[in-house]
């Protein structure tokens, strides 16, 4: 068993604006703080106030809905490089989005 220090695990979190008709919005591309302190995020929430899709690690993966009743959304357990965002809710989205990964 590998054991862990709490000084390993660190986080990284962004809040932006997405536009409506966006389409696969690479959120380590665009914003410089994700992904920034992690490599990888073992753990995430998103919060958005407007309907939008997401993918996970790659633009071709199967896109999951988020919806405003639905924030936040979390998960664990899964290693995520990456998060494609899509928006046609009609208007802007504002996004929060909170990770917990290893250096």
């Amino acid at each position: 068993m590998k054991i862990v220090k709490i000084e390993d695990w660190l986080y990284d979190n962004v809040e932006f604006s997405l536009d409506n008709s966006t389409t696969d919005y690479d959120v380590k591309t665009n914003q410089a703080t994700a992904f920034s302190n992690i490599k990888t995020a073992t753990d995430i929430s998103i919060r958005t106030d407007k309907t939008i899709t997401i993918k996970f690690n790659s633009s071709s993966n199967p896109a999951i809905t988020i919806t405003s009743t639905d924030s936040p959304f979390g998960f664990d357990s899964m290693r995520v490089t990456n998060l494609y965002l899509s928006n046609s809710s009609g208007s802007a989205a504002a996004i929060k989005i909170f990770m917990i990964g290893r250096k």
